[in-house]
């Protein structure tokens, strides 16, 4: 399968783990991408019917033979969101804040760089490429569309529409303002 090469190295590069020693196997990569395809699948309609299996790392038909760029695309990038935060809750739980008299020791401090990373990184990419492809894919049906017309409903009478009451309205001030 081509899935367990290419979108094991496009989280590499989007976590920044390329260089030696990596942090992560390959096959805990492979892992989170089956777990972050099944949490996309539920958001976006992708163009194939995948089944996922995270105990057997699958994910079939495979989305980089198949060539299906939005997959390709999203599913990497919630993988990388998936793991800043992770990486995010651990950071959180060994930071350290001492103080005895006057003097003071505050680790925490040099994890507030991951809020930024979790704004603007990963997390925030994949929300606005998400939303970006649900309004361009599929012409874009069904996201942020409005059907914007008259409506009557059938055999009602013409009083019970909002538009003659605005109609009547600007009819009235058009007439007063004549006078």
């Amino acid at each position: 399968m081509a899935w367990d090469t290419d979108l094991v190295l496009m989280t590499r590069v989007l976590i920044n783990d390329i260089s030696s020693p990596q942090k992560y196997e390959d096959a805990y990569l492979a892992r989170v991408l089956v777990t972050a395809g099944i949490i996309v699948d539920a958001e976006f309609p992708f163009s194939y019917d995948y089944s996922y299996s995270v105990s057997d790392i699958t994910i079939s038909p495979d989305p980089v033979e198949s060539e299906d760029l939005c997959f390709m695309s999203l599913v990497p990038l919630k993988a990388a969101c998936v793991i800043t935060q992770g990486e995010f809750k651990q950071a959180l739980g060994q930071g350290i804040k001492v103080r005895d008299g006057d003097s003071a020791i505050d680790t925490s401090v040099s994890f507030r760089g991951y809020g930024e990373i979790l704004e603007l990184g990963a997390c925030a990419t994949y929300e606005k490429l998400k939303w970006q492809l649900m309004t361009t894919v599929s012409g874009g049906a069904g996201a942020g569309k409005a059907v914007l017309g008259w409506y009557r409903e059938p055999n009602a009478s013409a009083l019970s529409t909002i538009s003659w009451y605005y109609d009547n309205l600007a009819t009235y001030l058009n007439g007063r303002r004549s006078r």
